[in-house]
């Protein structure tokens, strides 16, 4: 079974993409089936129509994107909060999906703003709609500034360890939750 690990931002700056490889490398230590997957490295424009279209034109990025999720029986968002919301650029992307994640499960982890915690729930509310994300019961929201908490190989310093237990338990819970529901499926 896979995981998708998913880098919601894209800005110049940006540093979900440090607390994506503490993510990536926590999980590998309970799973070796992983993968990052990076808004950046995707060219998907603002969703032109409706993603239920039948015949509808997709950009090469998005393309690649939707296989990709595909591919995927579990997902891990990380994601930074921007104005009180989830990033534009992952709510675009969530857009072009009709299918590709529905009865699969996904956790959240933000960063930002008392922990990304409005992002975090802007994020589940549109998962668990018509996209249809099993999402898990508990989120992780990122304490500390990502930039100084997080070492380039995906450890944390020191003052930033008590993540870590937050973490391993959401990790847990993912794992369990994409057994189950890909054997449902």
């Amino acid at each position: 079974m896979k995981i998708a690990v998913i880098v919601g931002t894209t800005r110049q700056g940006r540093v979900t993409p440090k607390l994506a490889k503490w993510v990536e490398t926590k999980l590998r230590e309970k799973h070796d089936d992983v993968e990052l997957l990076d808004l950046a490295e995707y060219d998907m424009p603002l969703l032109p129509e409706a993603p239920w279209t039948p015949n509808r034109t997709l950009s090469e990025g998005a393309k690649q994107w939707l296989e990709a999720l595909e591919n995927a029986d579990g997902y891990m968002f990380v994601t930074a909060e921007y104005n009180h919301g989830l990033p534009a650029v992952l709510k675009n992307a969530l857009d072009y999906t009709n299918g590709q994640l529905n009865r699969k499960p996904a956790g959240i982890v933000s960063h930002g703003v008392v922990g990304g915690a409005r992002a975090n729930e802007h994020l589940r509310m549109v998962l668990a709609s018509k996209i249809g994300v099993a999402v898990l019961p508990d989120t992780v929201t990122f304490h500390g500034h990502v930039d100084g908490s997080v070492n380039d190989d995906g450890s944390l310093a020191e003052e930033a360890e008590k993540n870590n237990a937050d973490l391993d338990r959401h990790i847990d819970d993912l794992l369990w939750y994409t057994q189950a529901l890909k054997e449902a499926r």
